[in-house]
């Protein structure tokens, strides 16, 4: 296992980092591409400003940001072996750190409840295996680690109880071979919930599909809906989206039209859910939709959007923001899925992957 500190960990966990609101005007903040190539972390407000731009030394995938929105941990999109520290006040560099050799980092993270602490994903390639690693969030210095509970640790989030929930993908990777999957025919993708303090499993959820990669994920109460990237036959209709009930232990896949379901050309990149409304908005870039559902009932609608990627919830207006590599940012109705407002665009840009409320 190999936690240090114990105690002073214990208290960080005390309780799990939420989103800290306040009066300001809502912001968004995403990893982007311009026309020269170069790499950024942007952050816009609800009109569509840019407030600030801050260099990355390659692509980034999420920005989080710490429980009180002062700063952000923006990894390298995975297999990428850098991460920064960057204040999303003023777009000031922070830190920057390298992950340890023989490992590279997945793209996310999450922050202790005090903000003391930051957890981690990353892959220990030479042994195969996923590991969380806590961080100080000062330094980034290693403070400990403990096992993922499988391979290919990609998002991780905070349930009820200071439950550490990971989305293991499942899929092995190596920064020799970028991007390239090296055993998609033995792969093992799961859900693991762990006790941080002690690095100890409470459970495993494995899909009923073992090439149905779990990559993000979204917390609503006790419910947790898991976005997968199928990596089997692409004539294979399999769902995409599922709910896992933390309350009663019991993972089900959201409903689907089957046309629906070919047409999503098996990926969703991105997934997040209004607490509010018990509904949810999922990106599927490869079929150029961002998609509608209720964590109840299942697929309800769907909106064209090229290159849909990341997706955020805008709590003050009741909207879900999506952005595509096409440098735009869409409004959706939370509680129907209607378009609002018109499209704000932000030329010489494309968004990556993710978008997070700052």
């Amino acid at each position: 296992m190999g936690l240090t500190r114990r105690q002073a960990l214990a208290g960080a966990f005390a309780g799990a980092a939420g989103c800290a609101t306040g009066p300001r005007r809502p912001r968004f903040a995403s990893a982007a591409t311009d026309r020269e190539g170069r790499h950024w972390l942007a952050v816009f407000d609800d009109q569509g400003e840019t407030a600030f731009r801050t260099p990355l030394p390659a692509r980034g995938h999420e920005a989080v940001p710490a429980p009180d929105r002062s700063i952000a941990f923006v990894p390298a999109r995975r297999p990428g072996n850098w991460a920064a520290i960057v204040d999303i006040r003023d777009g000031r560099l922070v830190e920057m750190r390298h992950a340890a050799p023989g490992r590279h980092f997945y793209g996310h993270g999450v922050f202790s409840a005090d903000g003391t602490l930051l957890l981690t994903p990353e892959n220990d390639y030479e042994h195969g295996q996923g590991v969380i690693v806590v961080r100080s969030t000062r330094s980034l210095d290693v403070l400990g680690e403990f096992a993922s509970g499988g391979v290919g640790p990609h998002e991780i989030k905070w349930l009820r109880g200071n439950v550490l929930a990971v989305a293991n993908g499942g899929i092995r990777t190596h920064p020799g071979q970028p991007r390239k999957k090296l055993n998609l025919r033995d792969m093992q993708p799961n859900l693991t919930l762990l006790d941080p303090r002690t690095g100890a499993t409470i459970a495993r959820i494995e899909p009923p599909n073992h090439q149905a990669s779990i990559r993000h994920m979204a917390v609503a109460g006790d419910r947790v809906v898991l976005a997968v990237q199928y990596e089997g036959s692409p004539t294979d209709a399999t769902p995409l989206l599922f709910v896992f009930d933390a309350s009663t232990g019991k993972l089900a896949a959201l409903p689907v039209p089957l046309a629906v379901q070919y047409g999503l050309r098996q990926y969703i990149a991105s997934v997040c859910v209004d607490p509010a409304t018990g509904r949810a908005m999922a990106t599927a870039p490869h079929a150029h939709l961002a998609t509608y559902w209720d964590l109840d009932q299942g697929y309800l609608s769907q909106r064209r959007v090229r290159d849909a990627g990341g997706v955020a919830l805008d709590e003050r207006a009741g909207q879900f923001v999506v952005t595509n590599g096409g440098g735009a940012a869409r409004r959706f109705d939370a509680a129907t899925g209607e378009r609002q407002g018109p499209v704000q665009r932000f030329p010489g840009l494309r968004w990556d992957n993710h978008l997070t409320a700052v």
